[in-house]
């Protein structure tokens, strides 16, 4: 994460998931892009988090949707940035 937790002052919110997770979704690779039914890339199409399905294939592990989000959602973000800059 990019903010330091070693010094206060500290802030909290409540969070509560609507929704508990999600089982299935579309194919990434390593690089978030969405993969074609063929297992190719889509060209400018990015995603991350639970439209993805997860990287648990049948089942999941408690948790890890919050790190797969973080994680996958800022490569998403900087993929994107690279793909638009390209262009």
């Amino acid at each position: 994460m990019d903010n330091d937790l070693s010094g206060a002052p500290y802030h909290a919110i409540k969070i509560a998931p609507g929704i508990h997770y999600t089982m299935g979704g579309v194919k990434i690779n390593t690089n978030t892009e969405v993969l074609n039914k063929d297992g190719k890339p889509i060209p400018g199409l990015f995603a991350a988090g639970e439209v993805t399905g997860g990287l648990h294939g049948q089942n999941r592990i408690g948790g890890n949707s919050v790190a797969e989000i973080i994680i996958f959602g800022r490569q998403a973000g900087i993929k994107s940035a690279e793909f638009v800059k390209a262009q």
